[in-house]
């Protein structure tokens, strides 16, 4: 592994873990909401400061993602470190959140793990180098919004199923705003240039329709339901948008790792005691 892959690696794992532990602190605080307009009173101040340091926590994890991405040619392999923030999230809820961690997530964890290092371990540079066609961004955005469209409408006949399509959504959402930060730093180069571009701030509104999406569907059913969907998805999507996009595509061996790490979230998130209820995960609000 070169020193740009490794250290690719160490800041994905940075922004995924302030990523999950902003949601963890902000799911800690989000009762000082309850007390608008008097979130500033002395009484509820300090809750409202945590609060926010979870909210830039979040904010920060989209610039760490930027910088990554960056320094790698495949977005898979920074979407595909999402497990280890949930791993993060796990011992934050363990250690603060006093939410019982028991074999069911140390068995969860260790296949996040082991899947996460298949996936790194196994990966190859790309040598064409990495480049796009817009057409293949426009085509894969109109089938997609096209093959969801329907799914909603499907959702409204059948009158079920609309918690998991929602959090779906949810998920490629963060897909793209991982895809689209990372067309961001092609187009961009080095410098503010990766940041502002078209590309960035829609990976931005991605993010923060990731968050509606998320919302939507905890109106619709449970977080068992909607936070490994979300975060599967948020691993998945990347994969199939980097091939349709940059025509990249990973070994084998590393998509089963990626099965693996999916496995790992599922049964991490849900258990008696899933760790979070808000999916959302933008850059905002990872």
């Amino acid at each position: 592994m070169d020193s740009n892959f490794i250290t690719a690696l160490i800041m994905g794992c940075c922004a995924t873990i302030s990523m999950n532990l902003g949601k963890g602190i902000q799911k800690m605080k989000v009762v000082v909401w309850k007390t608008w307009p008097r979130v500033l009173a002395p009484e509820n101040r300090n809750n409202f400061l945590i609060w926010c340091v979870g909210m830039m926590m979040t904010a920060g994890a989209g610039i760490l993602f930027t910088e990554a991405l960056n320094k790698t040619d495949k977005s898979s392999i920074i979407a595909s470190l999402n497990g280890i923030g949930l791993i993060a999230l796990a011992f934050f809820s363990m250690s603060v959140l006093k939410e019982k961690v028991g074999g069911r997530e140390w068995g969860a964890i260790g296949l996040i793990i082991i899947g996460t290092a298949v996936v790194q371990y196994f990966n190859a540079p790309n040598a064409l180098g990495q480049d796009y066609e817009p057409s293949s961004l426009i085509v894969t955005l109109g089938v997609s919004i096209g093959v969801f469209a329907v799914m909603v409408i499907g959702t409204r006949i059948l009158n079920k199923g609309r918690a998991f399509v929602f959090a779906a959504i949810a998920g490629t959402f963060l897909g793209l705003m991982v895809i689209l930060f990372d067309i961001a730093g092609v187009v961009g180069g080095d410098g503010m240039g990766k940041y502002l571009n078209f590309y960035w701030l829609t990976g931005f509104m991605c993010g923060n329709g990731a968050f509606v999406f998320t919302n939507m569907a905890f109106f619709s059913g449970s977080a068992t339901m909607v936070v490994p969907t979300v975060n599967s998805f948020m691993i998945i999507m990347p994969m199939l948008f980097e091939y349709l996009i940059f025509g990249v595509s990973l070994r084998p061996i590393q998509y089963a790792g990626a099965a693996v790490i999916v496995a790992g979230v599922v049964i991490l998130t849900t258990g008696a005691g899933h760790l979070v209820d808000d999916g959302d995960a933008k850059s905002g609000h990872a």
